[in-house]
């Protein structure tokens, strides 16, 4: 995450980041505001920190392991958003899982396009669609090719193989989809990497450029809807 974002370098010092939380909890009248905003201010911080250490290291690294590094740290900037809204997270260790599900070993003749994520009743994700979003998808299961379709960057290329438009079912967060998709090239990345390794060698299956092509755009989007939400927060509170 880019280190010109205002909000960011604000927040990193407690000083700040606790006078910002108690006013995040007195705002929906939470009872125990003060010591919420005292305990949290760091676990804040250190979240912020951390997402942006995995975020700086992704951008310099290879491709082979660029998606988990950027996996990873968008889940401490999302951990760090949820500390504004819910102030007891995490409440249970249900909510420290992943929150979505994927065939840890892929069929033959595989397509990263045409593969899906399940959504599970528990975990970082679906706490982060309600908490951050107020969103409840009514799929169980989604394909790539649908998160990926409508993301800004990807309407291009996605014209490009196919010059029909497509309505899609249903709209998700901007910053969900983004989740998913970084979830499944993370599991890629660890369980299929004889697919993946073949995918960024070879060059020989459309997957590639759509992965490249997302990864590339994720990179600088990603940071700005995390500000953005960061920065409404603030807003909020004035």
């Amino acid at each position: 995450m880019h280190s010109t974002d205002p909000i960011l370098t604000y927040l990193q010092v407690t000083a700040h980041t606790r006078p910002f939380l108690l006013s995040c909890y007195e705002k929906i009248n939470h009872s125990r505001a003060e010591h919420h905003a005292y305990n949290n201010a760091e676990r804040f911080i250190h979240g912020l920190s951390l997402g942006q250490d995995y975020w700086s290291t992704a951008l310099h690294t290879p491709l082979s392991v660029k998606p988990l590094l950027f996996y990873y740290g968008m889940n401490h900037f999302i951990k760090s958003c949820l500390l504004t809204v819910d102030p007891g997270y995490p409440a249970t260790a249900k909510v420290l899982a992943h929150g979505l599900s994927t065939r840890k070993r892929k069929k033959q003749h595989y397509r990263f396009l045409e593969d899906d994520v399940r959504i599970q009743p528990h975990g970082l994700f679906p706490h982060a669609a309600e908490h951050l979003f107020q969103f409840s998808s009514q799929k169980t299961k989604i394909s790539m090719d649908e998160l990926l379709r409508p993301l800004p960057g990807m309407e291009e290329l996605f014209l490009l193989k196919n010059p029909i438009p497509i309505t899609m079912e249903e709209e998700w967060p901007e910053l969900l989809a983004y989740f998913a998709v970084l979830y499944n090239l993370s599991m890629l990345v660890r369980y299929e990497g004889e697919w993946w390794g073949e995918m960024e060698q070879m060059r020989d299956r459309e997957d590639y450029v759509f992965i490249v092509h997302f990864l590339q755009s994720a990179s600088g989007r990603i940071p700005k809807i995390l500000a953005s939400w960061l920065n409404d927060q603030f807003a909020s509170l004035s």
